[in-house]
């Protein structure tokens, strides 16, 4: 990956975080911000992980979209499953969970788009081992 490369998957990893710290809680609206990270940080693995096979120009928050572009120029991201079989429902998340407050979002949903999110983010060409050599 290149410099540029990384610190984009820096933001990613910032959108995972803010998920992580809010998927849990009591409070509906910081719920609501989490499934909101969650579509950015699956969007942003989308758009990084094509810019390494070379496409350096997708645009937009349709996921479906996203993936359909990919697929018709045969890039394989190898994305988790979950995340082609939700991606309607995690790209209403982009613009719902920040507008609509009445959005009803599950705990378990933002888990498991996590859990999907980190995985994908920590294999092939977007895997960074942080261990130093000693």
């Amino acid at each position: 990956m290149t410099k540029d490369q990384k610190q984009f998957r820096g933001l990613i990893l910032a959108d995972l975080n803010i998920a992580k710290d809010y998927m849990d809680s009591d409070n509906k609206q910081m719920r609501l911000m989490a499934a909101y990270h969650i579509q950015q940080a699956v969007e942003k693995i989308i758009k990084l992980k094509a810019e390494i096979k070379g496409i350096d120009y997708l645009w937009g928050h349709n996921l479906i979209k996203l993936l359909q572009e990919c697929d018709r120029l045969g890039i394989d991201l190898k994305e988790p499953k979950l995340i082609r079989k939700n991606a309607r429902m995690y790209t209403s998340w982009e613009a719902d969970c920040r507008y609509y407050p009445q959005k009803i979002v599950r705990k378990d949903s933002i888990r498991y788009a996590y859990e999907a999110c980190v995985e994908w983010l920590n294999s092939g060409d977007t895997y960074i081992n942080s261990r130093r050599k000693q």
